[in-house]
Formats: structure tokens, C-alpha cells, sequence
């Protein structure tokens, strides 16, 4: 296209401006304007590259699971690698919660140090919500262990915590048995990985169902929940709770997260609860905590997880 037949900037002779009708110029403007458009969007298109193009992470699926037991809808995010699925063998999995951020990164995490044998191949399974807009709400009611009326996400949202247990029964007897059905998922080796409040599950489903899985991977706890009464649970599960099978225990937390200022002490409690975990006279528990210099809460979860899998698995 001719582009300077529409240039409008062109200094036309006296004679012509005067023979130009107002419908000649209007027509004239219509035309460069078509003619930049045509000509924007061959550019964008100059190299074959569509304007829009999103990208799918491969072997993965989403899966809407029936309404639960407690009364809440579920999703499933699934990475099943090539590798599980042309084997008779099963493959360990790996649970999880805070689905939305936590399965992209264990995917690829997952698979990379999958194909470098660094791991045996994992399935990875996250746990989240079809509906995204309630996600402070969400935690609070299925992370928390027992309710309390303080804290967190605050007032409004500690009103309906304390869901911890009622969610851990949909894990054990829902989630679980749909994930080992329809997946060539292995019953013997499962990892429950929690992040904050998911941190502070993974605690929870340690002290109260050791037999779920086999390992547990607890990155920046919030053991300060409840003025602490989380660690007063893992002190008397070791007192008082037997159970003889060995669990392994990867704790983590970033050195940025020791803030006593605000009432934050993650560094200093999870440290609490692995003297606790290495005196544990009740349990078989192997314990290994790492403290990762320079990382902050936000910052934690893909170190920890690499680290932690490869801690399990290696």
C-alpha cells in the first residue's frame, strides 16, 4: 500500500485546496487511518509471531472434584511426567496445598531434576479452589488447626479458622483415594508439602496423621499461631503420641523471616520444634532443618522445595 497517497501533511497547490470537497477530506482521513492500521498490524505480524499466545504446561490436567465432606468445592492440579506413566511401576507423590502458586513451580522443579536423575520421577498434586476471589478466607478455614479468635488475616477472617481437621479428613479420604485410583499414584510413598499456614498443616497432619505420608516437607511454618500453641502440639505428640513407623521431617525457613518486631520469630520457633523433633520419645522421626541466608517469606518455597525433595529422594 501507497502510504504517501495519504499524506496529509503534503503541501497540496492553491488550486487543489480549493477544489477539495469536505467529503474528498473526510475520505482522505478514512484512508490513512485504514492504511496505518494495515500497516501496524503487518508489522506485528512480520515475523509470524501472533500478537497473543499462552503457554500450557505439558502433562498436566486441572480436575473439579465433587463437593467435599466439610461442604467445600476442590480442585486437583495433576503433573503426571512421561516417565510414571510407561511403567508398571507407581510413582511416589507429592501433595499440596496453595495450589495457584505452589504447582507451576513443583512441576518444573519436579521435572527438571527428574530428567538429571537427581530424583525418581514424582506426580505432583495440588490442592485448590475453582473459585480464586476467597483465598485469605480459604487458608484460614482449612489450614488452621483449631479456631482463634486473633490474628492472621484478621478478626473477620479467624471467624471461621480451626477447619485444619475437617480438611485433613478430605485429604485422607477423598483426595488420596481419587489421586491413587485414577493415577499410577503409590500408596507407600506420599510427601505432604505445606508453605505459612500450609506449613502450619504439614505440622498438624505430622502430629495427627503420621500414616498419611511419609515425609513432610514444612517450609516457614506459622508456628506462631495462637500464641504458639503449635509447638506446645508437636511437644506432647513426642510425649505422648506413639507411632513407631519413621517420618522424615525437612524444615525450612529464610534467614529475613526472624522478626521479633513483629512478632515473628519463624527462625527462632522452627528451631523450637526440631530440638523437640530430635528428642521425640514417642515417635520415630528424622528430622533436618535448614535455614536459607538471604530468602524471606515470599521468597522461600522453590528453595525449599528443591531442596527438600532432593533431601527425600536422593
Amino acid at each position: 500500500m501507497n502510504l504517501q497517497a495519504c499524506d496529509l501533511d503534503a503541501k497540496p497547490a492553491p488550486d487543489a485546496i480549493r477544489t477539495v470537497s469536505k467529503v474528498r477530506a473526510a475520505a482522505l482521513r478514512v484512508c490513512c487511518a485504514l492504511a496505518m492500521l494495515a500497516f501496524g498490524a503487518a508489522c506485528a505480524f512480520a515475523d509470524g509471531v501472533p500478537a497473543e499466545r499462552s503457554f500450557t504446561l505439558p502433562d498436566t490436567q486441572v480436575v473439579d472434584l465433587p463437593k467435599a465432606s466439610n461442604g467445600i468445592d476442590y480442585q486437583l492440579y495433576v503433573h503426571v511426567p512421561p516417565a510414571c506413566k510407561s511403567v508398571a511401576k507407581k510413582c511416589p507423590v507429592v501433595y499440596m496445598l496453595d495450589a495457584e502458586y505452589s504447582f507451576p513451580l513443583a512441576a518444573t522443579i519436579v521435572t527438571h531434576l527428574s530428567d538429571r536423575q537427581r530424583i525418581p520421577p514424582l506426580i505432583s498434586v495440588a490442592i485448590g479452589y475453582p473459585d480464586k476471589s476467597h483465598y485469605h478466607l480459604d487458608r484460614t478455614r482449612d489450614y488452621t488447626p483449631f479456631f482463634f479468635a486473633e490474628g492472621g488475616y484478621g478478626a473477620e477472617m479467624q471467624k471461621v479458622s480451626g477447619g485444619g481437621p475437617a480438611f485433613l479428613k478430605v485429604i485422607e479420604d477423598e483426595v488420596i483415594p481419587y489421586v491413587e485410583k485414577h493415577y499410577p499414584a503409590s500408596a507407600e510413598h506420599r510427601t505432604l508439602v505445606g508453605h505459612s499456614y500450609g506449613g502450619l498443616f504439614a505440622t498438624y497432619a505430622w502430629i495427627d496423621a503420621p500414616s498419611s505420608f511419609e515425609n513432610f516437607l514444612i517450609v516457614s511454618p506459622s508456628l506462631w499461631y495462637a500464641n504458639r500453641k503449635p509447638l506446645q502440639a508437636v511437644a506432647e505428640a513426642c510425649r505422648e503420641s506413639a507411632f513407631a513407623e519413621e517420618r522424615k521431617l525437612f524444615l525450612a525457613v529464610g534467614s529475613f523471616e526472624e522478626q521479633p518486631e513483629n512478632n515473628r520469630r519463624m527462625v527462632s520457633d522452627l528451631r523450637a520444634m526440631n530440638d523437640e523433633l530430635m528428642r521425640c520419645g514417642k515417635r520415630k522421626v528424622a528430622s533436618r532443618i535448614e535455614v536459607f541466608e538471604d530468602e524471606t517469606h515470599a521468597s522461600i518455597f522453590p528453595t525449599a522445595l528443591s531442596t527438600g525433595l532432593r533431601a527425600f529422594y536422593q
